[in-house]
């Protein structure tokens, strides 16, 4: 079957290539007032939420029954948080042996080992309690609602598929806004293919297909990030005041929402802050409505970050403790630190890593490759770089986007992309190590921004020769279709397997 969709996939390359030219598909332009066009659009998300519908139905999701038939210390991180928060405490309700408490380390794994007592494996232990340090967005956004309405908790895979059914509507959203703001007369077919480009290059179908405690946040991330992005650019150059003012409103909750699932991803906070100069600070609207806009975001930013440093300080004694120093776990967290050693190899690992090529379904290969034994610990894991999905590539080429403008939104947006991306990078590296999952935070981003990098590049050739302009979009679909083709085949080949040992 993997061999025949192989060929089935070529096959249908080739024949888009050979009809494009004849078509002229390359010098058709995106007008988004286009019925036909706009129900192409619908049709390619429809598409995208398919791979989504086939892995929620592929894995087993049955419902979890509460109060627990087995031990609370049996069930995942998120679902012993809620039974905390429906017993009215913060900290998970059972105690930690006194063997551990004895230790003058029980952070050190090989000290936790010698004691022979049980613990939880990744919780985290201060002050004679267990927490769980999984940020509780998913618990306010689906484990509440969804436990309000049916009597009973979701399955993992539940969660997942709810969170990645909106993360696919909204990073095409996402993709579309970006274009209309920064490249609004691209060709249309290179936009459609952008879309698939940028949902399957953010590793959506793979953090899905993944699902477990550790995806449920990754997946988090991913949905209330893209949300956040979303209603950001949305507020951009949005004529109405009060459609602003809502978008403003809603971009603030899922930031919160967004450090609520992974605290680092708050970075990404940076991209926004051309866009929010213009809409505060610029000359558009009347000082009043400017200053509307400027609390509608800042109110409920504020508000969330007061609600979040209170969580840290209830649970942990800091404002800024998300509770990882404390997690009990392979080695001892609190000894991680920003080391210059890390860079290259975060740039390396994070970027150029390439999964092996194989002759059988999947086709690719995730690979491990150990840090020397002089270098100091860092978790490795099953890997793959971004530009391994060549679309993302592109995200080197942002200073193609320079303007000789003194202000320019678009470089600047496109520039701090790139950084954000280099230093999560390296962030992670440093505290949590090399791992596909932790690439999840920088896909998404990478994905939908390198497409909208390569639909305005191509856009410096749409007055060439029609030789020209077919070889530019030939090259621009083709770097889509793999990087589609890429994210699709590690719905089978990742850090779980889960959908190759069905």
């Amino acid at each position: 079957m993997g061999l025949s969709l192989a060929f089935g996939f070529g096959a249908a390359v080739l024949l888009f290539f050979a009809a494009a030219y004849p078509l002229k598909l390359y010098a058709v332009t995106y007008n988004p007032q286009n019925r036909a066009q706009r129900v192409l659009l619908c049709a390619a998300v429809a598409l995208c939420l398919l791979p989504t519908i086939y892995i929620f139905c592929s894995l087993p999701h049955e419902n979890i029954l509460y109060p627990f038939h087995g031990l609370l210390e049996n069930q995942n991180g998120y679902e012993q948080q809620f039974d905390a928060f429906l017993k009215g405490q913060l900290y998970l309700d059972f105690a930690p042996d006194q063997r551990i408490l004895a230790l003058r380390n029980p952070y050190d794994p090989v000290a936790r080992a010698e004691t022979g007592a049980w613990y939880p494996w990744d919780r985290a232990l201060f002050d004679g309690k267990y927490y769980s340090y999984f940020g509780i967005a998913p618990l306010l956004t689906v484990y509440l609602p969804y436990y309000a309405l049916t009597g009973a908790l979701p399955a993992p895979q539940t969660v997942c598929f709810l969170l990645a059914a909106v993360s696919v509507i909204a990073i095409a959203l996402l993709v579309l806004r970006l274009v209309r703001l920064f490249v609004p007369d691209c060709n249309f077919c290179a936009l459609l293919l952008s879309i698939f480009a940028a949902v399957s290059g953010s590793l959506l179908y793979m953090v899905q297909a993944s699902a477990d405690m550790y995806y449920i946040a990754v997946q988090s991330g991913i949905t209330h990030l893209a949300l956040f992005l979303l209603f950001a650019f949305c507020a951009y150059k949005q004529p109405k005041t009060s459609t602003s003012v809502i978008c403003l409103l809603l971009s603030a909750l899922h930031l919160v929402l967004t450090v609520l699932s992974r605290p680092n991803l708050g970075l990404y906070v940076l991209l926004t802050v051309p866009i929010f100069l213009c809409i505060f600070f610029g000359k558009n609207g009347t000082r009043l409505q400017r200053c509307v806009k400027l609390f509608a975001f800042a109110v409920p930013t504020a508000l969330g970050a007061a609600g979040v440093m209170w969580y840290n300080f209830a649970r942990f004694g800091s404002v800024l403790e998300f509770g990882a120093t404390y997690q009990l776990t392979v080695c001892d967290v609190s000894q991680y630190r920003f080391l210059g050693t890390l860079a290259l190899p975060a740039l390396y690992h994070y970027f150029f890593q390439f999964p092996q090529v194989q002759n059988t379904f999947p086709y690719i290969k995730l690979t491990f490759e150990a840090f020397p034994n002089n270098a100091p610990y860092v978790y490795t894991a099953r890997m793959l770089g971004a530009f391994s999905m060549p679309s993302l590539a592109a995200l080197a080429l942002c200073p193609a986007t320079y303007s000789k403008k003194r202000f320019s939104v678009k470089p600047i947006t496109f520039t701090l992309v790139a950084i954000c991306c280099l230093l999560l990078a390296y962030f992670d590296t440093c505290f949590g190590g090399i791992c596909v999952r932790y690439l999840a935070d920088i896909a998404p981003i990478a994905a939908v921004f390198s497409g909208v990098i390569l639909l305005d590049l191509q856009t410096l050739f749409s007055k060439n020769k029609s030789g020209v302009q077919y070889a530019v979009f030939a090259v621009v679909c083709l770097l889509f279709l793999l990087t589609t083709a890429v994210g699709v085949l590690l719905m089978f080949e990742n850090e779980r397997n889960f959908l190759r040992t069905q």
